[in-house]
């Protein structure tokens, strides 16, 4: 991670809120002080409220190396910081100008964050059973013609086995997990599905459609799954790749809101953006100035042609040199780490 981006994406939060108080400010100045700058301190709660803007900051501070890159980050932030407001920087009308630019936009990111949360909530409310979890394992006995090539990889007999007798071992050993027989270990040493077989037929944590699974065709061993309680064995059951035997490790456990709403963030945001936007767009009174119109998107050249007015190789571009980071033209107000 290069800790200029990371300076740079948390400037202007630092930078507009460590001009009071004896902390920066931003965490509300709660918690232990980590390190102090000047009389200005880096507190827990500072780092606590980066986390809640940046998932991917929250998991860093978890560990003490990466908290120690985030406070070294923030320290010489506040260095900087306070050497521009030394020298009146601060004061600056282009400064205060590109100051405000990042203000709008963290402020219009505001509402998209807010519709979003919303419309996680209700989808966390309207499909909660996407958020409904069991751990299974299973067993595989293959057969001729099941499953792909590459499933077939770690299958010593089921090339050329018959239907049949698949089965058949698939029931013998059913019998003998009924009879006590431990399934992790009947697991490794029959097992056919080379992804699962060292780990004796752990599958992890699913849910009812879980993709993973739904995409090898397992789709019968999850609704069954559902159905079963901790520690019952069933089966056999004939998928695509074979015959399974399966085992319910653990039973049905809900996800919280607060645990699944980063996916479910990650699920909604481009849409619900476009839509958003969209809808705005129709409620605004918007007027292009004349010749400033939503130009129409340019022909294509046939093939073999260049357009007029190509620039030759190496020429500047006619725009300028493309804007550096954190500039009015490319503002970063969010923190990357």
């Amino acid at each position: 991670m290069s800790r200029w981006r990371l300076i740079i994406g948390i400037g202007c939060m630092v930078g507009c809120t460590a001009c009071g108080g004896g902390g920066l400010g931003f965490g509300g100045g709660s918690g232990k002080a980590l390190v102090t700058v000047n009389g200005k301190a880096i507190t827990e709660g500072d780092i606590d409220f980066l986390g809640t803007i940046n998932p991917r900051l929250k998991s860093q501070a978890g560990t003490p190396f990466g908290q120690k890159q985030i406070v070294d980050n923030l320290l010489e932030q506040e260095l900087l910081y306070q050497e521009s407001a030394r020298r009146g920087l601060d004061k600056d009308p282009k400064v205060r100008a590109k100051a405000d630019l990042y203000s709008r936009v963290i402020i219009a990111q505001a509402v998209l964050d807010d519709e979003l949360e919303k419309a996680a909530q209700k989808h966390y409310n309207e499909h909660k059973d996407e958020f409904e979890k069991v751990e299974m394992s299973h067993l595989l006995i293959r057969f001729k013609g099941a499953g792909t090539d590459a499933e077939k990889k770690g299958a010593k007999d089921g090339a050329t086995r018959s239907e049949p007798q698949a089965l058949q071992l698939a029931n013998q050993l059913k019998e003998r997990l009924d009879k006590g027989e431990e399934f992790a270990k009947l697991a490794k040493e029959y097992s056919e599905d080379p992804g699962s077989k060292n780990a004796g037929g752990l599958l992890g944590k699913v849910w009812k459609q879980e993709p993973r699974l739904e995409r090898r065709g397992y789709g019968p061993l999850l609704e069954k799954a559902f159905s079963m309680k901790v520690g019952e064995v069933a089966g056999p059951i004939k998928t695509q790749e074979g015959y399974h035997l399966m085992a319910l490790t653990k039973g049905v456990e809900a996800q919280s809101f607060d645990d699944a709403k980063q996916s479910i963030f990650f699920k909604l945001q481009g849409d619900l953006r476009t839509k958003f936007l969209v809808d705005l767009k129709q409620k605004a009174k918007i007027e292009y100035a004349k010749g400033t119109e939503e130009a129409p998107k340019p022909q294509t050249p046939p093939a073999g042609e260049k357009p007029e007015g190509t620039a030759p190789p190496n020429a500047p571009s006619p725009a300028g040199p493309t804007p550096a980071p954190g500039s009015p033209e490319a503002p970063s107000p969010a923190p990357q780490p």
